[in-house]
């Protein structure tokens, strides 16, 4: 045991290291910026927007590399240049060479981001005991929302002069956790990845099943992009904040993503998958609806809270359900897919709304959309529940398998 503990403690802090980057400084970490890229006339609006967009391609392209590459190169080349090509992605954004080059760079980072988010959980569930998994995976899960609370507050002390010193704050940072986890990326399988002819095929019930799930979880990845994308210049733009406030006010979205994390296995204990799932989002869907019934700092601010709990929660208790309906053996083949659909529907929702931006339409209306989009995900959640309930009691006895994997 004594031995083993290190282990376990630095599997932990280097997937905690992972996942802030996957999550936070190679994606979100963007929207505390969005402000004073467009004060200082780096981009528009519209622009801004398109940026999100580019990172959504570059993570819809990660999550098909992350599918296909290993069984060329290996899980372990591909996650240490992809750790190499996300501060290579940020540290180009310092320099303001056009919204080609900036374009080019956030491409980069969303690309490294969605290798890192396919393998990071499997690397950190072979490095540490049954027991722990649970626990341990939770807290390197987090580090995607405790960074974004840190990178929200220290932010702002960077930005005075323009987007400059943000970005190399946000590329140091990266440099320094990639460091840390350096040596445990290292310890991934350097063999090829057994072929998707290998997997047997999933009964065509529970694949449509998994379907609807993915499709629900996708609409999610476009609601929420108000929130990521554009809430800081909202707040700045449209109630009054300055800067320096909306910038470090973006840091609640963080403090819910690391409570969403967390809270994931309290929750499961208490409710089922699928009960913890539709609760997730309704709350979503009464997240967005609060910026649109009220103008109030606080409850934007508390809807930004809600919002970073139930997306996070989304996507642990929608791969622990896919892992309950498609078994073990079969996880990393789905999950991949609805990692990929994730990415889409970030990408286009980022694309879709800053067209509209372009063309005269407000923030609050992106709300509205967004407020649309989560009800429609909510109605498909519920109607494979009630479509599938067959499937309901069969997947049951998974659950304590379930429990040990949370993203």
């Amino acid at each position: 045991m004594k031995t083993a503990l290190p282990g376990a403690v630095y599997a932990t802090v280097s997937g905690f290291c992972l996942f802030a980057i996957s999550i936070c400084l190679a994606r979100f970490a963007y929207g505390p910026l969005v402000p004073s890229l467009i004060d200082m006339h780096w981009v528009t609006k519209a622009e801004a927007g398109y940026l999100g967009a580019f990172n959504g391609l570059g993570y819809i392209v990660g999550c098909v590399a992350a599918l296909w590459l290993p069984r060329v190169t290996g899980i372990r080349l591909l996650m240490r240049t992809s750790l190499l090509l996300a501060v290579i992605g940020l540290g180009m954004c310092f320099w303001n060479f056009g919204f080609a080059w900036l374009a080019a760079g956030r491409s980069l980072a969303g690309f490294a981001a969605a290798t890192l988010m396919v393998h990071t959980t499997a690397l950190v569930v072979r490095s540490v005991s049954a027991k722990a998994k649970s626990m341990c995976l939770g807290f390197a899960v987090s580090g995607g929302g405790i960074a974004i609370v840190i990178i929200s507050l220290v932010l702002p002390f960077f930005i005075v002069k323009g987007p400059s010193g943000g970005w190399f704050v946000e590329a140091a940072i990266t440099f320094l956790v990639a460091a840390v986890a350096w040596r445990f990326v290292s310890m991934a399988p350097h063999e090829r990845e057994p072929s998707a002819d290998s997997i047997q095929p999933l009964a065509p019930r529970r694949r449509r099943l998994v379907l609807l799930i993915t499709a629900a979880y996708t609409l999610m990845s476009i609601a929420v992009v108000p929130h990521t994308l554009f809430l800081a210049d909202y707040m700045h733009r449209d109630l009054g904040l300055s800067i320096r406030d909306s910038s470090s006010l973006f840091s609640i979205l963080g403090a819910g993503c690391a409570v969403g994390a967390i809270y994931v296995g309290p929750l499961t204990r208490l409710v089922s998958t699928r009960w913890g799932l539709s609760i997730n989002y309704m709350m979503a869907t009464a997240a967005i609806a609060m910026v649109l019934l009220f103008d109030s700092v606080i409850v934007v601010a508390s809807s930004a809270f809600l919002i970073g709990v139930s997306l996070f929660g989304v996507v642990a208790l929608s791969s622990i359900r896919t892992l309950e309906i498609v078994g073990l053996s079969r996880h990393a083949h789905f999950w991949g897919g609805m990692a990929l659909g994730f990415g889409a529907g970030m990408a286009a929702g980022s694309y879709a709304m800053s067209a509209l931006l372009s063309r005269g339409f407000h923030y609050i209306d992106l709300f509205q959309i967004a407020q649309v989009t989560v009800i429609c995900a909510l109605i498909i959640l519920l109607f494979a529940r009630w479509r599938y309930q067959d499937l309901e009691n069969l997947t049951e006895k998974d659950n304590t398998q379930a429990n040990h994997l949370t993203v």
